[in-house]
């Protein structure tokens, strides 16, 4: 394998396992069509629970919760589903967790307390948990010439889940009173459960997944067993290890020559201690921060009244923009996530796309202050808002994770590294909504107190810098953290370029 000016020349890529890439991304399709679902009517669910005792003020709080609690049970529960399938494999765990989704979601569907609403969520984000084992499962039917690609296809999923789970959700909720000539009408289980239907939609997806992975997902290699693409992982140097590789990985990771193979522990403490390991879910932990403050702040940023600088755009074309984009950036990961990755290396690419949320967040600025001169929305400013979702679509998650897999030291460790990097993503989206919201929230009382005159620094007709800044404190916010995570991508073990 001949070395020239720092490329390496590999053998042509290997052709993806395309039957059970499909039926991997089938399954994984589940969590973000049951986390999503439920958006359109968990607040007149919550409403309806007698909960907030009549206090429309109330209903943000307790609605907010739901939505949290799935990721929160979700990080609390992914390394031990991870330590499980080191025991007993990958396919139990996957299919125990789908059934899990199953029944969670009908009893969210039948719950009239809250409480219940709370509890069959909690739930749901446990049987999620599981999820993570889909990366494992990707990482070890491929090997280093087509993880990128096989990779690429997680943000389709996430797209495509992300987008009909909100609309099945709307259309499905409540059938009795939005179908009236319909069976449903008559029916007293849906007039009962007015959001029985679009959860029995997810728990079938979730039975349909577990059906079709029961008799054709193929089990990977379980603890101990060798995978087909050994030269992923590094060799942790032994007496018998020879001073050059044979085989260079898409990334280096360095363990003291006074570990072996056969006396490595894979204890969390142990693999957080390799800093390749410790910096990859430190930037994935980064990246699914900013990313979940985007989906946050986009519907609030594109709904939000001409007079506070937003676009007032309606329900209904925030859904169809949302969508649309959400397919487009699943479609432009896969076709150019693998070529892109191929030929620059994951960590640049990651690197490069991370650093496109700087314009993401910055692009805010700029369209609420034109908003704020010109005083309407025109066909420039939707222009600047694509572009401004084009600097968004940039972040690619699908090259952070082959760096992730590759820094595992050995095989039986995969599954804990992944987990805990699901972790590391499911704190950040269990917190990243109430922060980037309540502070949007905030940003928009401060230009509201400061639009009278006495609160202008210096008068006059001019905004003032204090309300400029206070008015834009969420964007600043923003784009600080994007600037460290920038700062952390830095750290993060260098990939090889590979030309085929």
């Amino acid at each position: 394998m001949p070395l020239e000016d720092g490329v390496v020349h590999e053998q042509p890529k290997t052709p993806l396992p395309l039957r059970q890439l499909f039926i991997v991304s089938l399954l994984q399709g589940a969590e973000p069509l049951t986390s999503s679902i439920i958006f359109p009517f968990v607040n007149q669910a919550v409403r309806e629970s007698g909960i907030t005792g009549g206090d429309e003020t109330k209903t943000g709080y307790y609605a907010g919760a739901i939505e949290s609690i799935f990721f929160v049970a979700e990080c609390l529960t992914v390394v031990y589903w991870g330590r499980l399938s080191d025991r007993i494999g990958r396919k139990p765990v996957m299919l125990i967790g789908l059934m899990g989704l199953a029944i969670s979601m009908i009893t969210f569907g039948l719950s009239k307390s809250y409480w219940l609403l709370f509890l069959s969520r909690f739930i749901q984000g446990m049987s999620n948990g599981n999820m993570g084992m889909t990366k494992n499962i990707i990482a070890e039917i491929t090997d280093e010439s087509n993880i990128a690609d096989a990779f690429a296809c997680l943000p389709l999923i996430w797209s495509i889940g992300g987008t009909v789970g909100p609309i099945i959700g709307g259309t499905l909720s409540n059938p009795a009173t939005s179908y009236p000539s319909s069976v449903f009408s008559t029916w007293p289980l849906f007039i009962k459960h007015p959001y029985l239907l679009p959860c029995m939609v997810a728990a079938v997806y979730s039975l349909v997944s577990l059906t079709v992975g029961l008799h054709w997902l193929d089990e990977v290699a379980p603890a101990g067993v060798a995978m087909p693409h050994d030269e992923l992982f590094v060799d942790v140097p032994s007496e018998s290890t020879p001073l050059l590789p044979p085989s260079p990985s898409s990334t280096t990771v360095s363990l003291p020559s006074s570990i072996s193979s056969a006396t490595i522990s894979h204890s969390t403490k142990t693999l957080l201690a390799i800093p390749s390991i410790r910096f990859s879910i430190i930037n994935l932990a980064f990246l699914a921060f900013a990313d979940q403050s985007c989906q946050v702040i986009l519907p609030l940023f594109f709904s939000t009244p001409t007079s506070l600088y937003g676009l007032a755009l309606r329900p209904y074309a925030i859904g169809v923009t949302l969508g649309a984009f959400g397919i487009l950036n699943g479609f432009i990961q896969v076709y150019a996530l693998g070529w892109l990755t191929s030929r620059f290396g994951s960590t640049k690419v990651y690197q490069w796309g991370f650093a496109g949320l700087l314009g993401a967040f910055s692009m805010y600025v700029v369209v609420g202050e034109t908003v704020r001169i010109r005083g309407e929305v025109d066909t420039s400013l939707i222009l600047a808002s694509s572009c401004q979702l084009v600097s968004y679509s940039l972040a690619p998650p699908g090259s952070i994770y082959p760096i992730l897999v590759s820094t595992s030291p050995t095989p039986s460790s995969l599954a804990t590294i992944t987990a805990l990097g699901q972790m590391a993503t499911s704190t950040m989206r269990s917190v990243s909504p109430s922060f980037a919201s309540s502070l949007f929230a905030f940003s928009m009382q401060m230009r509201e107190y400061y639009r009278d005159d006495k609160h202008r620094p210096g008068g006059g007709g001019n905004v003032g810098l204090v309300r400029w800044l206070a008015g834009n404190l969420v964007y600043f916010a923003l784009l600080a953290l994007v600037s460290a995570g920038i700062w952390m991508s830095g750290k993060l073990p260098r990939s090889r370029v590979r030309r085929n």
